[in-house]
């Protein structure tokens, strides 16, 4: 009888062990997959945000450099060029909008960064020289909040 009860005992430890050390091993591979998905998922945000800004970049540069053309009577060939790589810049911003408003649902980070591409696609609509000083200012002033804000979320 006290073997039996030894053996008894003893599977019914190791049965223990293995279902302890499986309740752990589970828990540590949801943790590991946890943990993978936020690194993914931070590293996707900061592929996002930092492809956002430069294009906004680009897209504000653009847009001056079509303004100085208009404004400054350069050649109407140079013109439509400038005209071209603005739109095709602010075609390309706006997909990485689409992208940014897809991967985050921050309401001030979109709000930041849909405010921030508004007001690069109106510098070309400055009044005089002192109009686009003003403008070119406050969308460099834009893209730092920008920036300031999505470093929080990554």
């Amino acid at each position: 009888m006290d073997a039996i009860a030894t053996s008894v005992i003893a599977v019914l430890g190791t049965l223990l062990g293995s279902t302890v050390t499986h309740v752990f091993q589970q828990r540590s591979a949801r943790r590991t997959e946890a943990n993978a998905h936020r690194e993914r998922l931070c590293q996707g945000r900061l592929d996002v945000y930092g492809t956002y800004a430069g294009l906004l970049v680009d897209f504000r540069q653009a847009m001056l450099h079509h303004w100085f053309c208009v404004h400054e009577g350069r050649d109407p060939d140079d013109e439509v060029s400038l005209r071209k790589r603005s739109f095709e810049l602010r075609s390309k911003t706006q997909h990485a909008l689409f992208q940014l408003q897809l991967i985050t649902a921050d309401p001030p980070l979109i709000a930041a960064a849909v405010e921030v591409f508004s007001a690069v696609g109106r510098i070309d609509r400055a009044e005089d020289l002192d109009d686009v000083a003003a403008r070119r200012a406050a969308t460099r002033n834009l893209i730092d909040a920008f920036v300031g804000t999505a470093r929080r979320h990554v």
